[in-house]
């Protein structure tokens, strides 16, 4: 292989726009960019030299790389609150990071949004791959959120002192918001996070309130704009979806109960919405279902989310896939295109439609480097998939990265060996003695484990 790979790759073309797909394509690319993209008869004579390896497989198609628009890479695929926020050493939670990666980039995901980091784990994550130390996707990271007592990351008791593994910061004052801000800037974050909201995970009054004003609000959008930083938000609730729609934050995630008011302020202030409804609803399949009680809050969530984020998607506001990898429910490389499929199932979007949010309508995400990312385009990154299948036509292949020929980052292969299997250390292990209560059963003369 020459230093500078060059590739000519036949297939059909979905170039993450809304346009037609090219049914017999060609891309050339050379070097970390692409060159040419066209009909495959249309090949300039430039790229039909001996330079150019030639991959021309039947029945492929070629994608621009995924987009995953929420991922927790330093989380580790914690299974509780607990888990995350007082175990594991920070350099062995470094070092994982790096490790999970590499998983996410083996799933066709070239580019990721890091919605929260535990200490500062994401921007020394995403430094060491953009310096070529490892692999793994593009990185825009936040720090970690900003939250006041009302908000998810304040979830342990008050008599607690806030942990320092937590992956927020809680704000007292207004005072407060400004030097975080400042402060994270300084540590050279992408984007400012906000709990705005609670979660359905940590407590059941999760639906209702916001964790900060309107004013809060604007005092962080306003900051974070000056400073030339995208600002994002966890809203799960009607209030705070309105008004940090309202207030001008680039990104709400969640948003799962969104009505009219939200959905104009979105559109008013062009709010990308991102759902990652993958981590409710796996973890509502992987305990039982719907039919399980436990799942009630969860089942009503997701129930009401179809309905407020169809609206959304009707109305125009644009929606990119996130997949909350990071936490059990959904495993580094495993559930990175689920969404894409829940907006095809759920929310009314055809596979294209759903393709263009997980590629080029989700590069809105990326302030550095979203105008190099997302589309088969001379001048772009040569990052791209080809897939044994048509997605256009199907897609839940963008779930089965064995379907996955070639994975492209920046025009050259990425390494689809699988990392080998490691063992936990007991300092990452989630803190249980049962999973319920060993109750002695008289009748029996045994003990029963009830839950």
């Amino acid at each position: 292989m020459p230093d500078t790979p060059a590739y000519v790759i036949k297939g059909k073309i979905i170039d993450g726009t809304l346009g037609p797909p090219i049914a017999n394509g060609a891309i050339a690319t050379r070097g970390e960019r692409i060159e040419w993209v066209g009909e495959a008869s249309a090949l300039p004579e430039s790229c039909r030299s001996p330079d150019y390896e030639v991959i021309d497989l039947p029945g492929r198609s070629i994608l621009p790389g995924l987009i995953d628009g929420h991922i927790h890479i330093s989380f580790g695929e914690a299974r509780s609150e607990e888990e995350l926020a007082l175990y594991t050493p920070v350099e062995f939670r470094t070092l994982k990071a790096v490790w999970n990666a590499r998983k996410v980039l083996q799933a066709g995901v070239t580019s990721a949004f890091d919605a929260a980091t535990t200490y500062n784990i994401a921007q020394s994550v995403r430094d060491a791959i953009d310096s070529g130390m490892f692999e793994g996707p593009r990185l825009a990271v936040s720090g970690r959120q900003l939250t006041s007592h009302q908000g998810l990351e304040d979830s342990f008791p008050n008599g607690m002192e806030f942990p320092p593994g937590q992956a927020g910061v809680l704000i007292r004052s207004k005072d407060d918001l400004i030097e975080q801000i400042r402060y994270q800037v300084k540590d050279n974050v992408d984007a400012i996070k906000v709990s705005g909201s609670n979660d359905s995970f940590i407590t059941p009054d999760s639906l209702d309130g916001s964790a900060f004003t309107y004013e809060e609000y604007r005092i962080v959008a306003d900051e974070a704009h000056r400073l030339g930083r995208m600002c994002t938000v966890h809203a799960r609730s009607r209030d705070a979806v309105a008004d940090a729609a309202r207030a001008g934050f680039d990104v709400i995630f969640h948003a799962s109960f969104i009505d009219e008011e939200g959905i104009d302020w979105c559109l008013r202030n062009q709010c990308v919405i991102v759902p990652t409804l993958p981590l409710l609803v796996n973890a509502i399949a992987a305990t039982g279902g719907s039919g399980n009680p436990a799942n009630a809050g969860f089942q009503r969530e997701v129930d009401a989310a179809i309905v407020n984020l169809g609206r959304a998607h009707q109305a125009g506001v644009p929606l990119a896939p996130g997949s909350e990898s990071g936490w059990s429910p959904v495993p580094y490389g495993q559930w990175h295109a689920r969404e894409l499929q829940i907006f095809v199932d759920d929310l009314g979007m055809s596979p294209l439609q759903a393709i263009h949010a997980g590629t080029l309508g989700a590069t809105r995400l990326f302030k550095r480097f979203g105008a190099d990312i997302g589309r088969l385009e001379p001048g772009r990154y040569a990052d791209l998939i080809v897939i044994d299948g048509d997605p256009g036509e199907d897609i839940a292949l963008l779930q089965k990265p064995s379907r996955f020929d070639w994975i492209f980052k920046s025009g050259r292969p990425v390494d689809r060996t699988p990392p080998a299997p490691r063992r936990r250390m007991h300092y990452e292990r989630h803190k249980m003695f049962l999973d319920g209560f060993y109750q002695y059963d008289e009748d029996e003369g045994r003990g029963v484990l009830r839950r």
